[in-house]
């Protein structure tokens, strides 16, 4: 079935010098506990420790565990920009080379992660870190079960005695059944850009009484940010939140700049990256210079951005990146290479990124996906055998090497490494298709099979690959019967009747398998050269639904509406998929709406409700009666078809069109749905809704928004254009959702109407 393509070592207690790096900046990076926050507590409790005596109180130096997640700078990257750290595994920013991307990406000095947990010894950290010399930590600290503090302070003094500092003071004790809970969660929803959440926890700590100053001094900087006040000490994490906050990209960049005085590299490449993505790129200019002369990464993301702008010699700088030594740069060069199809360029920077960072699967990734682009199974193998060797737990690359040792002939190992690929997911079809091939190709019928059902089961689309694999395995096989019967069950779901029952005709003739499969054949090629079953709608009954749910007319203009009816056979069973067209007509049976879709019916069924078919009406269609009509198709041309005459009422509803096209808009406050289908169904007045919450968010928005500067609210201030935005606005911006064709999302209902009305309510 060829391979998968998806773009997303023991732990030794040793510890690798520092040599003689006395840092000046410092990223800590939340660290990583399952189903706990106790692994951001540890982590903010390191940074504290850091920001006093360490670094002789300097907070400012420190990037802490709220701040670190959105601290890498973005780079250019086709029309748009992504984030090397995207590229990591789940978990991977607390492995060896997550520390070292992060440092290396951010320009800190020292970049410090991690992972908590607990065993039969107590708590454990594995603690990494990563120096701008290219030297590295990897070492275990424990501590007691009940004084996860301890983790903090003996991560803090070894960090300190490394960079040849002064002894840090002692953590404060962790009571995660008291106020650090809190604290642990603030950190994890503000290093996540949850910001409003973590507004509402710090207020609900304060009214318990429950504050901490550590609290009080994260909800200090958000409101300092809110309200475009500086925060001298803590820049990173003022800067970091402006990201989310802040919809001004000028006041943005001013924290940006802030965060750069104080040292820390990345700033430049933000503020390069905020002003390119903005258009003003005489500042993206000079920002991308300051950043390629600060550090390897930033010149890496000059050079993303210079090829973005299609800017003379961009290839060449490009190409430049290939010889650093710089991790960061070098997973730059990569993307870039790819994105201009220089595979020479790409294979070459991949190779010196798996010397770079060893234990980093995605290199080992492309470099098999480029292998078997190339034909080239041995060159895949060897790449995919070093990703499992790295990430044990991944179906995908089990999967890989399956087919990597199928193509190679090791018809053994493939057989495993697909057993291994469903057993870490049952659902893994693609390695079910290979698991099934290697055991059908060698007459183990009655093995092939159960990963087939598998397979089909998962998806029932045929995936085009496993009926290739299977017809190349029979032009080297012709004579191997179990293979016919495997091609047999693929065509008939496909819906290829003729093709289908060649096949089990041709398996039966090469002898067979023996029971049950020889019966089964048997019976599927009397079915399949029977006439095709007739087809009918059950019941004579069209129902119209609104977002799933039942609808009655009259419709409006411009309805999404859902067609549900059921589809049966008097016949054996139904085929295993049917053509569907749903179409409005009007007078003289002129078709003034149509959709076309494929509908793929479970094996064996006499009967199956459709209700994937659907029909959005023209949005200028006059008052009137009309008929929708469903036609059904099968094999051999069977067809069945109902019809159903609907009136028409009225002007298109905003509100019911986005329902329709599975559009919600969320509460700030409580992330619920503000309105839905059984809402805008019964005729409720949904506006006065959506203003109620303008006016619930007025303060937070005056605190947030700029001053409009163009449009109907020009010169007014985020929380006056929320008091005063009227019922006129409100369905202009829902009719702006509409036309720009917004559709299965959720979104922050006041998040979006900001965002329309200074952008100038067009």
């Amino acid at each position: 079935m060829r391979f998968s393509r998806i773009v997303q070592l023991g732990l030794a207690a040793t510890a690798l010098s520092f040599g003689a790096a006395h840092a000046q900046t410092v990223l800590v990076h939340p660290f990583l506990s399952e189903g706990t926050v106790l692994g951001a507590v540890v982590a903010d409790r390191l940074a504290a420790a850091l920001e006093g005596a360490a670094l002789e109180g300097r907070a400012d130096l420190v990037v802490g565990p709220a701040a670190a997640p959105a601290m890498v700078p973005p780079l250019s990257y086709g029309d748009g920009f992504v984030g090397p750290l995207a590229l990591l595994e789940p978990g991977g920013v607390a492995a060896l080379h997550g520390a070292s991307l992060l440092r290396s990406t951010t320009g800190v000095d020292l970049a410090v992660s991690g992972r908590v947990s607990n065993d039969a010894d107590g708590l454990r950290l594995d603690l990494v870190a990563a120096a701008a010399d290219g030297s590295t930590l990897q070492t275990r600290l424990r501590a007691p079960e009940d004084d996860p503090a301890e983790l903090a302070r003996r991560a803090s003094l070894l960090i300190a005695t490394r960079l040849d500092l002064s002894a840090p003071a002692r953590p404060d004790p962790i009571d995660m059944a008291g106020a650090d809970d809190a604290l642990g969660r603030a950190v994890t929803l503000l290093a996540g850009g949850f910001v409003g959440e973590a507004e509402t926890l710090f207020a609900q700590a304060q009214d318990a009484g429950s504050s901490t100053p550590r609290l009080e001094a994260y909800r200090d900087v958000v409101a300092d940010v809110r309200a475009g006040r500086p925060s001298p000490d803590r820049p990173a994490l003022a800067a970091t939140l402006a990201l989310t906050m802040i919809e001004d990209s000028e006041r943005t960049m001013a924290y940006m700049e802030g965060l750069a005085g104080a040292g820390v590299a990345a700033a430049d490449a933000w503020i390069g990256a905020i002003a390119a993505d903005g258009g003003d790129l005489a500042r993206a200019d000079d920002a991308y210079a300051r950043a390629a002369d600060a550090y390897p990464y930033g010149a890496a993301t000059a050079a993303a951005y210079e090829l973005a702008q299609a800017r003379p010699g961009a290839t060449d700088a490009v190409a430049k990146l290939a010889s650093s030594r710089d991790p960061g740069a070098l997973v730059v060069a990569a993307l870039l290479a790819d994105l201009a199809s220089d595979l020479t360029l790409e294979r070459n920077v991949l190779e010196s990124l798996t010397h770079a960072l060893p234990t980093f699967a995605w290199p080992f990734e492309r470099l098999s996906y480029m292998a078997f682009d190339a034909g080239d199974g041995l060159a895949a193998a060897r790449a995919l055998a070093v990703a499992v060797e790295l990430q044990p737990d991944s179906d995908l690359y089990w999967t890989n090497l399956g087919w990597a040792w199928y193509l190679l002939g090791f018809w053994d190992r493939s057989e495993a490494a697909s057993m291994q690929a469903l057993e870490l997911d049952a659902g893994a079809f693609i390695a079910a298709y290979n698991l099934g091939l290697v055991r059908a190709r060698f007459g183990r019928l009655d093995e092939a099979m159960e990963p087939y059902e598998r397979a089909l089961a998962a998806d029932p689309e045929v995936d085009d690959e496993a009926l290739a694999d299977v017809e190349n395995a029979i032009s080297e096989r012709p004579e191997e019967a179990a293979l016919h019967y495997v091609l047999g069950r693929l065509y008939e779901s496909e819906g290829r009747r003729g093709e289908a029952a060649a096949a089990y005709r041709r398996f039966l003739d090469l002898g067979g398998f023996g029971a049950p499969f020889d019966g089964a054949a048997e019976e599927r090629h009397s079915v399949l050269t029977a006439p095709p079953p007739p087809l009918e709608i059950g019941g004579g009954l069209l129902e119209l639904t609104l977002a799933g749910q039942p609808l009655d007319p009259p419709l409006r203009p411009g309805d999404p509406i859902g067609l549900r009816f059921e589809v049966y056979t008097p016949g054996e069973s139904l085929p295993g998929r049917v053509e569907v067209l749903a179409t409005l007509r009007g007078e003289g049976d002129e078709v003034l709406a149509e959709r076309e879709l494929r509908v793929d019916v479970p094996t064996g069924a006499i009967g199956y409700v459709v209700e994937e078919a659907s029909l959005e009406l023209p949005e200028g269609l006059e008052p009137g009666a009309y008929r929708l009509r469903v036609e059904v198709t099968g094999d051999g041309g069977n067809r069945a078809e109902i019809e159903r005459t609907v009136p028409v009422e009225g002007s298109p509803d905003p509100a019911r069109r986005l329902v329709g096209r599975g559009v919600v808009l969320t509460s700030l406050s409580t992330g619920r749905p503000l309105f839905g289908a059984g809402e805008v169904i019964r005729g409720e007045r949904i506006v006065p809704a959506l203003i109620q919450e303008l006016r619930a968010t007025a303060d937070a928005a005056e605190e947030s928004l700029p001053t409009a500067q163009e449009g109907r609210f020009s010169g007014l201030s985020g929380g006056v254009l929320f008091e005063t935005s009227d019922e006129v606005d409100v369905r202009d911006f829902l009719a702006f959702l509409v036309r720009e064709g917004v559709a299965s999302t959720r979104l922050t209902f006041v998040d979006g109407y900001a965002q329309w009305a200074l952008e100038g309510a067009r």
